[in-house]
């Protein structure tokens, strides 16, 4: 059909549709990288996921249980606990025993319907599960929440490639009418998918590009990594120039990347694949094609993931001028946020809770919180003032502070707690009293307990080497198969 058919469609559906966006017309669309969703095929090329009986933080049924229920808690968040109508999934393992492949969703489900997620984990465990892909029990731990109808996206595993664990996925309620996946050099396949909704497409590219984002020396990967989404994207809009356009997923750079690495001659995201945030210019028919949804929050609050002490934005809603022209599908104006609930997916600094395989069933979320945003099939009236664009130059730091507020408990009983039960005790903060007794590597004794220890923040790592002995703030973690404090803090 022409983009002018289409146009056609769609302004006849805005004639005998609702006037203006109400929460009845409006879908909700989330990119959300799940941190390492595995399966049980025993074919992990990570060696943290290759089950092994015996050792206490392997990999096992009971851990994916586990992943799959807090996953669907943070999605059942949206939507008033329907979940999103989009999900822009990234990190499901891919499928290397494809002969055991899902199907199709629909009929997948109908197969397992006597039963659950949980119950297929546990007491109805059988052998022949061990095959079945990540997005199959993604779909059926859905499923079994409330959240239903759903079509799935999801290329086959990267073998091509040496060392790509991951697919992106796509899941989607409404009609996904054509779908195609695209190489990337060194990170994962490009989902370009067009999905109708009600007889006007959106076309939505699903994205994880080459990891390391404070690693300049991996800047190359992206620019190519941002080349070829660039050339589907100019492709599509040769075709289309008003095309609705949703890019999601983790681009492994920051919304404001070239602010905060200007010695970069090219950033993948802003200059070649031109993210941007003057809302105003993205609006006219010869601005800029592209208006990233972060500029649409203040900038302190503008997070998904932190590392090393550092507030980052590596998960991205992208959405085209498209989708601001009150034809077809509109962005519903300062609809974009994260989901970062402390005692949910967020620990007590409000930081990811990222998952940890401690405990016999392992414990916590992910390392980056979903980013969401809704659209509508009716015109928009947008807020003032919209975004001018500025980008700071600085990443916001997000430490432990006494002026956190946060009650910290002793921590030296830990060291009594059996391997199985650790899980329990994961996302808090503690406090405890020690010696160091080892630089490279990191071991501090505490009661008698010679425990491994990182410190992820390099401020904190530093103040280390200046003191033998301290109160520190600690959580708990697991490395390589063995328990460790995580250093948060200095008292």
């Amino acid at each position: 059909m022409s983009p002018a058919m289409l146009r056609f469609v769609c302004l006849l559906y805005f004639l005998v549709g609702p006037a203006l966006a109400t929460a009845e017309n409006e879908f909700t669309a989330v990119a959300y990288n799940v941190e390492n969703l595995f399966d049980l095929d025993e074919t992990a090329l990570f060696n943290d996921y290759r089950i092994a009986a015996g050792k206490p933080f392997a990999y096992n049924r009971y851990k994916l249980l586990t992943k799959l229920q807090n996953t669907a808690r943070v999605l059942s968040e949206f939507s008033d606990g329907k979940g999103p109508d989009l999900i822009l999934f990234q990190e499901l393992e891919g499928d290397f025993s494809p002969d055991s492949r899902m199907g199709l969703p629909a009929e997948f489900l109908r197969r397992y319907a006597h039963t659950t997620a949980e119950a297929m984990l546990t007491d109805q465990w059988k052998s022949t599960y061990a095959g079945l892909p990540a997005q199959a029990w993604l779909l059926k731990a859905l499923h079994d929440a409330g959240m239903v109808g759903y079509e799935v996206a999801c290329p086959p595993a990267e073998t091509d490639q040496e060392g790509i664990a991951h697919v992106n996925a796509l899941f989607s309620r409404f009609p996904i009418t054509s779908v195609d996946y695209h190489s990337l050099p060194k990170a994962r396949s490009i989902i370009e998918a067009t999905v109708e909704i009600h007889g006007c497409p959106l076309y939505v590219y699903v994205n994880h590009w080459k990891s390391g984002a404070s690693n300049l020396r991996r800047e190359p990967i992206r620019v190519e990594n941002a080349r070829v989404l660039r050339s589907l994207i100019d492709r599509r809009l040769e075709f289309d120039p008003q095309a609705d356009i949703l890019i999601g997923g983790d681009l492994n750079s920051h919304y404001n990347h070239s602010a905060l690495f200007p010695q970069l001659d090219a950033t993948g995201i802003n200059h070649i694949l031109g993210s941007q945030g003057n809302e105003d210019s993205v609006r006219r028919p010869d601005g800029p094609a592209l208006y990233n949804l972060w500029h649409e929050l203040p900038p302190e609050q503008r997070a998904s993931e932190v590392w090393r002490g550092k507030q980052g934005t590596l998960m991205h809603l992208i959405i085209s001028r498209g989708l601001y022209d009150d034809v077809g599908i509109s962005y519903s104006d300062n609809s974009f946020d994260t989901l970062a609930q402390p005692g949910l997916n967020a620990d007590a600094l409000g930081r990811p809770f990222g998952w940890s395989f401690a405990g016999r069933a392992g414990g916590g979320f992910s390392d980056h919180f979903p980013v969401e945003a809704r659209f509508c099939l009716a015109p928009v009236a947008y807020a003032e003032p919209t975004s001018l664009g500025r980008m700071p130059e600085i990443e916001s730091p997000l430490r432990y502070t006494p002026a956190s507020g946060i009650d910290l408990l002793d921590g030296t009983f830990l060291a009594e707690v059996a391997d199985d039960d650790l899980g329990q005790h994961l996302g808090t903060f503690y406090r405890v009293h020690g010696r160091i007794t080892s630089l490279k590597p990191l071991r501090i004794e505490v009661d008698d307990y010679k425990w491994p220890a990182y410190a992820p923040d390099p401020e904190i790592s530093e103040r280390l080497r200046k003191g033998l002995t301290g109160d520190w703030v600690v959580t708990l973690g697991v490395w390589r198969g063995q328990r460790q404090f995580i250093i948060e803090g200095i008292l």
